[in-house]
């Protein structure tokens, strides 16, 4: 993760891969600053969440239903286990109820964090620094 010094906020990004073709990609600040790099990177994959919710809903009504929970790849095995399991997010309460989406979205099985190293991240050509 990027942090702007200006404002200690966070700079998440994601790739979204339909088929392994890029089909979405975003990169911008966070909202607001985050205390630690498994919460800045929680909040990058509820931001990539909610775009794979809504290319699923999309490709639903193009008439291809998704028929198994979509991969979120996370380059950090801490966010991972804030995403699978609430006992872990107990660690961050400061955070806003609307912040357990992506658990939600776990638990529906319609997305299923899978960690990918660092180097394998294609997502990071957004978030770091060239």
């Amino acid at each position: 993760m990027v942090v702007c010094k200006q404002t200690g906020r966070s700079t998440g990004g994601y790739v979204t891969l339909v088929c392994r073709a890029a089909v979405g990609w975003s990169s911008k600040c966070q909202p607001f600053v985050t205390l630690s790099s498994t919460e800045a990177e929680y909040v990058a994959a509820i931001e990539a969440g909610k775009e794979i919710v809504w290319m699923r809903n999309i490709l639903t009504e193009f008439g291809f239903p998704p028929s198994y929970a979509s991969t979120l790849f996370i380059d950090n095995k801490s966010g991972i286990d804030v995403s699978n399991n609430p006992e872990h997010h107990g660690h961050m309460k400061h955070l806003d109820l609307h912040f357990y989406w992506l658990w939600d979205a776990v638990q529906a099985a319609t997305i299923s964090p899978v960690y990918v190293p660092t180097a394998e991240n294609v997502a990071d050509l957004f978030t770091k620094a060239v």
